[in-house]
C-alpha cells in the first residue's frame, strides 16, 4: 500500500475528516491527502501540521525530561480543527485534520492503524 493509499483510506473512513498527512520532525510533508469535499482546507492542513511541527518537538522533549515517558500522540482541539498527531518514531509523524464535530474516537483508531502500519516502513 502506497502512503496515498493509506491517507486516502484514514480520510475516507473518518467523519468530518479535512485531510491527512505523512510528515517529518522538519515540518515536511513526505505526503498529503485532502477530502475532496474540503478543496480549501489543504493549505490550511499544511501550515498547521507545520506550524505545529515545533510543538511537538518540545512536547516530545518535556516529556523526557520530566520523566514521563515518550510522547506517543498529542491532540490539538481549535474551534474550526482537531488535530491529532501519532508519532511512527522519532522523526515521522502521521496526523489527520477532522472538523470539530468530526468523529475523533475513530480518527485516533486509524492514525494507531496507520502508525502501526508506517512503523515498518520508516524503521
Amino acid at each position: 500500500m502506497t502512503f496515498s493509499e493509506l491517507l486516502k483510506g484514514i480520510v475516507s473512513r473518518v467523519e468530518g475528516s479535512l485531510g491527512a498527512s505523512i510528515m517529518g520532525l522538519d515540518g515536511i510533508a513526505i505526503e498529503q491527502v485532502q477530502n475532496p469535499q474540503e478543496a480549501d482546507s489543504a493549505d490550511k492542513l499544511t501550515l498547521v501540521a507545520t506550524s505545529h511541527a515545533t510543538l511537538l518537538r518540545n512536547s516530545m522533549r518535556m516529556s523526557s525530561d520530566v520523566g514521563v515517558g515518550s510522547l506517543n500522540e498529542l491532540t490539538l482541539i481549535s474551534t474550526e480543527m482537531i488535530l491529532v498527531i501519532k508519532l511512527i518514531n522519532r522523526e515521522y509523524f502521521v496526523v489527520v485534520a477532522i472538523r470539530p464535530e468530526g468523529n475523533l474516537g475513530r480518527a485516533r483508531y486509524e492514525l494507531r492503524k496507520a502508525q502501526l502500519a508506517l512503523e515498518e516502513e520508516f524503521a
